[in-house]
């Protein structure tokens, strides 16, 4: 006697899980995803973790940041892994989000006029302030222009410009964008640099006012959710972040830029401590959001954004869909402003 066991389906099941709770009581839920694409992500991400040590997990959101839907929902590396606490949705978690928040605050510097993306910052030591941090490399950079500070991630040019924003004023602009944020105590300068919690959600939402003028769009998991959109800046504030995001992925520099594949806008971040490393790319019409790390908070020494996180959203930007991988996201016509 042959018997054969054949496997539940089991695609997105943390959208589905998260779908039903929203929706309970309705049997049939249409969704946004694209069927083919998620399983293609899925399979990319639990291959992906299985090269990680065994308590890690990652998650992946890919969004059309044109129509607002999502595309493909993988909420961690393998839901059926007690090891890696897979039955949690890493989408939702609230987590430090390092410094991945920087691109919107010099987009809000760059319209109150405080910076353009040539002014010098200082990359030196802040001795006798309040806050005093250092750089992920450990060193100093000297005047450094708004391009560089914001494509080497520098820690201290950043802080320097909160200062001057000021940290309510950017916390409650991220906020009215559609955000979703914890924070201890009253907002601060740490929180350029991961000093607050959010979610994978919500770090999307902010990208998608970078290719969207300026408005911050809401994420429609089903097709009957409405197109929300929040202002976060200006069309031409927008641009600017955009354009200076926009470079080749690590590796991809100097002679390999004449390789496959379309410009990227991307932006890393790692928490305190390497406990989340995430990597954000806006390519054609899609925006990709990537987290890796320990769904219990636990450190994950040596694995940052550059090196952790980037590798899995190449891989998902190269499977993306063809059909709306038509234009780099620094291609778009520049704003009258």
């Amino acid at each position: 006697v042959v018997a054969v066991r054949f496997q539940s389906p089991m695609v997105a099941p943390l959208a589905s899980r998260r779908l039903r709770s929203e929706s309970f009581g309705t049997d049939l839920i249409p969704t946004c995803l694209d069927y083919d694409f998620q399983v293609h992500t899925e399979d990319i991400l639990v291959s992906y973790v299985t090269t990680l040590p065994e308590h890690q997990s990652g998650a992946v959101l890919a969004v059309n940041h044109k129509t607002l839907e999502v595309i493909a929902y993988a909420g961690s590396g393998d839901f059926s892994s007690q090891r890696r606490k897979g039955h949690v949705d890493m989408i939702q978690a609230l987590r430090s989000p390092g410094s991945a928040l920087k691109p919107f605050l010099y987009g809000l510097a760059i319209d109150q006029g405080i910076v353009h993306s040539h002014s010098l910052l200082l990359d030196t030591p802040r001795f006798g302030r309040a806050y005093e941090p250092g750089n992920f490399s450990g060193g100093f950079a000297g005047p450094v222009s708004v391009t560089t500070a914001l494509r080497n991630s520098l820690n201290i040019p950043a802080v320097q410009v909160l200062e001057a924003y000021g940290p309510q004023r950017f916390h409650d602009r991220l906020k009215h964008a559609g955000a979703r944020l914890k924070l201890e105590g009253r907002p601060n300068l740490s929180m350029i640099l991961g000093g607050m919690g959010t979610d994978l959600e919500s770090l999307v939402t902010l990208y998608t006012a970078l290719v969207r003028q300026g408005q911050a769009g809401s994420l429609r998991l089903k097709p009957s959710d409405p197109v929300r959109e929040r202002y976060l800046m200006s069309p031409g504030a927008a641009y600017i972040t955009r354009q200076i995001l926009s470079r080749p992925l690590p590796g991809r520099e100097g002679i390999n830029r004449l390789s496959t594949g379309l410009p990227v806008a991307w932006k890393t971040g790692t928490s305190y401590g390497f406990r989340d490393a995430w990597a954000l790319g806006i390519m054609g019409d899609f925006i990709v959001g990537v987290w890796v790390g320990r769904p219990d908070g636990s450190p994950s020494p040596g694995q940052y954004g550059a090196v952790t996180a980037v590798p899995l959203l190449e891989q998902v930007l190269e499977s993306l869909p063809s059909s709306g991988k038509g234009s780099g996201p620094g291609e778009e016509k520049m704003p009258d402003t």
